[in-house]
């Protein structure tokens, strides 16, 4: 097949056994890659969501590119992992940028499956289609970023996955770390990975071609897509700003989540400013993607060197806990990222911690702005020592530990990313039908919300139901070609098209792909058997308000349900939110 080294690795750590399955053209066109082809292999696996353990055998960690890796489309480096997550319970996915998605390719494969345990620590070293085991315990305590620099002297042109401590001791939100500053972030794939005592996986290639169904529409492509990449007036801010530019736009529009969700202004914002601060005093340089023009990732100055910041980090690290040094915010993320976290998930638990204290539900916690108190408290939960051991279970586990569920912020366990949903309203469903939980990437309704599109930020109607829909959509096929959900301004649903049809000669029409981006959302939920209690929304967001502008903003009750429900009709759910016989059957997940 064009696009596809049509090779699937499948590893078992126990007995050190590698098995080969190639991929059945009909699979790739209905899955396409990534994610959905992640997601059909759980349903061919035949698991059941509740009898597996995240840390046992039988949980696989999937990781798959997609027919675009290894091709110069822009913004198409990028790779997914799929795996039962620890933190949630559910299966569950990440993705990742840098250069795995083409190395993958380049190493003559497009997905592994690992399962077992290994005896010891384990470095996988994958090329031309094959595996080499390593003995990883002279890696076993390094942090993320000297590991992979430890291996990289070995291996110069390579991609490593790496975990930190965090994953090696099954902290459930630690994350897989890639070229220094990359992640698969949300859910838990590093602890996945730690709890198999898979310490590195390196991607050696031996072939860095990739063959395409239409050379000459491929290469028109890879022109003019990539000047839009850098004219388009959706991709200049990225450009610009990367996604740093957001602390401003998040504070001048209400929508920061600051002081564990009780503001949407954060208190002496300015000082970590993008505009004002971090820009003028920090930034050392652009930082890009394997083959992408936009270079998104801003880098700047740490007190050991240089670190790529980004927004979620700066919210969760800074916003949520009261921190606004920007010295120490850059410190705590490079820490953080480091340790192998999800800064995501570390902040909003850290942030929830000083919450209980001040509320005197725990004792020893840090106050809000305590620089070396947060400090102290991260380390402390990569090692799961002391006060660390309870903020290594997560927001929903401590806050059940504690009984006090009401008070922690997620959906379906997962921690929420920098948009409140309170004065981002398309975020209310956002948040409410991710099969990762409070998961922004889901469907990006805050790019609709923020650009004030289908009725404004405040709308509700179904016109912002359709809205999120689209691009729930999109963002299904750009997890599983796989392509960079912030070139969602160039990659419409034609040039989706387009380009798999030059790279796989699979002659897709649009309403093909809007039929495989449904199959692979409507997949997900079907394994996680999700119902409408799973989508429910944390209390504190429906009864505690924010102001902005002078006016108190909540979710009611009824923007929840009425968006909720229509979405359900529209997406084929019964009123419980379980996919009907029918739409599994139209699908092809299921058989009449």
């Amino acid at each position: 097949m064009h696009g596809y080294r049509n090779r699937v690795l499948r590893i078992n750590l126990r007995n050190r056994v590698v098995t080969t399955m190639e991929i059945k053209p009909g699979i790739a066109r209905k899955f396409i890659g990534g994610r959905g082809f992640g997601l059909w292999l759980i349903l061919d696996l035949n698991l059941d969501v509740d009898s597996v353990d995240p840390y046992g055998p039988e949980n696989p960690l999937i990781i798959a590119t997609g027919p675009l890796g290894g091709t110069r489309i822009p913004l198409a480096t990028r790779a997914a992992a799929v795996f039962k997550s620890p933190l949630t319970n559910r299966w569950s996915y990440s993705t990742v940028g840098g250069t795995l998605g083409a190395y993958m390719k380049y190493a003559g494969v497009d997905a592994v499956v690992i399962t077992g345990i290994s005896d010891g620590p384990v470095h996988l070293i994958i090329s031309d289609g094959g595996v080499e085991f390593r003995d990883a315990r002279e890696l076993w305590g390094l942090d993320t970023v000297e590991t992979e620099h430890a291996i990289k002297r070995e291996f110069r042109d390579s991609a490593v996955l790496t975990v930190g401590p965090a994953g090696e001791n099954k902290v459930p939100y630690a994350c897989i770390g890639h070229e220094d500053w990359r992640q698969f972030g949300r859910t838990g794939a590093g602890a996945v990975m730690g709890s198999k005592k898979v310490k590195a996986i390196t991607f050696i290639p031996t072939s860095k071609t990739v063959d395409v169904a239409d050379e000459k529409a491929y290469q028109d492509l890879v022109r003019n897509l990539g000047r839009q990449a850098v004219t388009n007036p959706g991709m200049v801010p990225y450009r610009q700003g990367g996604t740093v530019r957001l602390i401003d736009v998040g504070n001048n529009m209400g929508f920061f989540p600051s002081i564990y969700w009780t503001r949407v202004v954060m208190p002496h914002w300015e000082d970590i400013s993008w505009e004002k601060a971090l820009r003028p005093r920090y930034f050392v340089k652009n930082g890009a993607c394997l083959y992408c023009p936009v270079a998104c990732h801003k880098v700047v100055r740490s007190s050991s060197g240089e670190y790529d910041l980004e927004y979620e980090t700066t919210m969760a690290l800074a916003g949520l806990t009261g921190i606004h040094n920007p010295q120490e915010l850059i410190d705590l993320a490079e820490l953080a990222d480091r340790l192998g976290f999800d800064t995501i998930s570390l902040g909003n638990t850290v942030a929830f911690m000083i919450y209980l204290g001040e509320k005197g539900i725990i004792k020893g916690a840090p106050k809000w702005g305590d620089y070396e108190g947060v400090r102290q408290l991260i380390m402390d939960t990569a090692y799961r020592r002391g006060l660390g051991e309870l903020a290594a279970l997560g927001t929903k586990a401590l806050a059940e530990r504690l009984g006090v569920p009401e008070l922690a912020i997620h959906v379906k366990g997962l921690e929420p990313a920098a948009y409140d949903p309170r004065t981002l309203k398309g975020m209310i469903l956002n948040n409410a039908v991710s099969e990762r939980g409070a998961d922004h990437l889901w469907s990006s309704a805050y790019a609709v919300d923020i650009a004030g599109q289908a009725g404004g930020r405040f709308a509700t109607g179904e016109e912002k139901v359709r809205a999120v829909m689209d691009i729930e959509e999109r963002n299904a096929l750009y997890d599983s070609m796989l392509l960079c959900k912030f070139g969602r301004a160039i990659y419409t649903w034609d040039v989706i098209k387009d380009v798999l049809n030059a790279v796989t000669g699979f002659d897709y029409t649009v309403d093909e792909l809007r039929e495989a981006a449904q199959r692979i959302i409507v997949l997900h939920r079907y394994l996680n058997k999700t119902t409408i209690e799973q989508d429910r929304l944390p209390p504190r967001w429906l009864r505690e308000p924010v102001e902005y502008e002078g006016k108190q903003y909540v979710v009611t009750e009824e923007e929840w349900s009425s968006m909720v429900r229509r979405y359900y009709e529209l997406r084929g759910y019964d009123e419980l939110g379980r996919p009907r016989h029918e739409t599994l059957v139209r699908l092809g997940i299921t058989r009449t």
